[in-house]
């Protein structure tokens, strides 16, 4: 789904400038040196903003274009767990609603330009959702991820913000990043939003991916221009960066796997775990046994001995999430407001 944007000169006329003040730098002489104008920021559902400000104005003083910031698909529905990878449907759904918010009165040839996607785009962050078991599972992806997932002309991931795994976050062309969305959802989603248990269960589960494309990036491309966007452009370029993930084989040790297992090679998998070199405690015929039965039903090899300080963690391979477990919009969502189906007309 489509869901921060940047929209630098979207064409909207507005009787008055729109700004949230300005910001202003003053000499030892008292002299202003330049003035920068701010944004306004304007409330949508579920205290959801985005901010605007006016962009380019005519001989007369009237605004002709704004520009815009924020995360159109949660100001219309109140949050972001799903949403459109339509970005015109989207747009004019947003513009719809804000207009009459701030006094903006577009003209029909502005309608126009907006249906036929003649604006410009300069960020765009596109998501995509898989569910997994719990938020556990989640965060115990993103550890496993941190240690053996690469990227090319990336290298490994970095953990940042607690818990958020980054490729390329200081990148001026584009960054993809990993969190559970349920601890993102609890930190930030209002309070009405927290109030719905539907919400609540659909956020736990999921491993949220978020691919950012800054200007350089949507440039060569081709996408810094609305129009050239398809209703497949979103999920096709997320899930071609996701393809470059390359991440070592692991396969998912639940609770229940592992209480599959005698009671004696549940012990050795459980010291293993813990650190422990098992190649030293056990003579060799015992610990090659042990290694071939934990090899065949978990995918562990004991020969490799682990850190005291870093428990491996249960996880899904990324490509198998992608195969089989992404989420999409509920059905109970269409029809509420909880869905903003965008539309053209």
């Amino acid at each position: 789904m489509i869901d921060w944007l940047t929209l630098p000169q979207f064409p909207c006329w507005h009787p008055q400038r729109i700004d949230g003040g300005h910001v202003l730098s003053v000499d030892h002489h008292g002299n202003m040196e330049w003035s920068s104008q701010k944004f306004r920021k304007v409330v949508g559902s579920a205290d959801a903003s985005i901010r605007l400000k006016t962009a380019a104005v005519d001989a007369d003083g009237h605004g002709t274009h704004i520009t815009i910031d924020g995360n159109p698909v949660k100001f219309l529905q109140g949050h972001n767990l799903w949403g459109t990878d339509d970005l015109v449907g989207l747009v004019v759904a947003f513009m719809d609603k804000l207009a009459p918010l701030v006094g903006l009165q577009p003209t029909a040839w502005d309608r126009q330009l907006w249906l036929r996607g003649c604006f410009k785009v300069s960020r765009a962050d596109l998501t995509r959702m898989f569910r997994l078991k719990s938020r556990a599972d989640a965060l115990a992806w993103i550890r496993q991820a941190e240690q053996t997932a690469t990227m090319p002309y990336r290298g490994r991931g970095q953990i940042s913000k607690g818990s958020t795994l980054y490729f390329g976050k200081h990148s001026r062309r584009s960054s993809l990043k990993f969190y559970a969305k349920g601890q993102e959802f609890d930190a930030n989603a209002s309070p009405a939003m927290k109030e719905l248990p539907a919400l609540v269960e659909y956020a736990d589960a999921a491993l949220r991916a978020e691919y950012v494309i800054r200007s350089m990036e949507l440039k060569r491309l081709g996408l810094d221009v609305a129009a050239n966007w398809e209703e497949t452009t979103a999920s096709s370029v997320t899930l071609e960066v996701l393809g470059k993930l390359h991440m070592d084989d692991y396969t998912m040790i639940t609770p229940e796997r592992i209480d599959e297992l005698r009671p004696a090679v549940r012990a050795v998998y459980e010291l293993w775990k813990e650190g422990h070199d098992i190649r030293g405690m056990y003579p060799k015929p015992t610990f090659y046994r042990y290694r071939k039965q934990l090899l065949d039903t978990l995918s562990v090899d004991i020969a490799n001995v682990q850190p005291r300080d870093e428990k491996p963690s249960n996880v899904v391979p990324l490509m198998r999430v992608l195969e089989a477990t992404e989420m999409t919009v509920p059905d109970w969502a269409y029809g509420t407001h909880l869905y903003a189906e965008p539309r053209h007309a």
